[in-house]
């Protein structure tokens, strides 16, 4: 069975539970809100299969790696989606593709109050939620077990996510279901806690006296592309309806 001895040797990426047919294992947070796997030895059966699927071990499938890196660069032709989007929108343009052959799109959104999420979207305007850069760690509980179900089905999947996570499907998808899978991943630096951003939600609606209504962790339309500034919006804030808070 999977056990982290070590909070470096895991990612929460959710391979692990949702490889065993037991559902012996749960993500489950830590002080700071970042999901680690926990086993119900009670309903295990030490099948190996959770150690197997792990990206972060020593027998990780690597059969599809290039043997030399191959660097584009790519922006998108409509400026409205590169002024919206963090980036170049390139994101927005291989979507777009996905789309339109019928397939489905996972990506970061919001459920609950701003609490980070990976969402399956089958139109455009339900991809567009998943714009934007979320500086806090996704929970991907039920994804990759419905990322599968689609190649399944014969459906085209486009996935978005950090390193960590699109190794983790990858490994769990396996080898037969790949030919459909594309995986886009970020550059990334690591994930903030997600604890500390819900608190820091609240603790920005304490100060202002109004809920937030509207979030933007990357203002490129206010700021331009050389500063990084969060944006929240409140629904009454005594004449103040923006707040802009540098990111550090």
């Amino acid at each position: 069975m999977i056990q982290i001895n070590n909070p470096a040797d895991c990612c929460g990426c959710t391979a692990c539970a949702s490889i065993c047919a037991h559902d012996a294992i749960t993500m489950k947070p830590d002080a700071l809100g970042f999901l680690y796997p926990e086993v119900d030895k009670d309903k295990c059966v030490d099948c190996g299969l959770c150690e197997k699927v792990c990206a972060f071990n020593d027998n990780y499938d690597t059969s599809l790696n290039l043997e030399k890196t191959l660097a584009y660069g790519a922006r998108h032709k409509d400026m409205n989606e590169v002024e919206t989007s963090r980036s170049g929108a390139a994101f927005i343009a291989i979507s777009d593709y996905i789309l339109e052959q019928g397939g489905v799109v996972y990506g970061a959104g919001y459920t609950d109050h701003f609490r980070v999420v990976h969402k399956r979207a089958t139109t455009k305007e339900e991809r567009d939620e998943f714009k934007g850069s979320k500086y806090v760690q996704s929970d991907m509980t039920g994804v990759f077990r419905q990322v599968k179900k689609d190649l399944r089905d014969g459906l085209t999947v486009l996935f978005s996510g950090t390193p960590c996570q699109t190794s983790g499907l990858n490994s769990y998808v396996g080898k037969r279901l790949r030919e459909k899978l594309f995986l886009v991943d970020i550059v990334c630096h690591g994930v903030p806690s997600p604890y500390m951003w819900r608190d820091y939600i609240a603790y920005l609606e304490k100060k202002q006296g109004s809920p937030i209504v509207w979030v933007n962790f990357r203002d490129k339309q206010k700021y331009g592309w050389a500063a990084h500034h969060e944006t929240f919006k409140f629904k009454n804030g005594g004449g103040q309806d923006e707040l802009y808070i540098s990111l550090l």
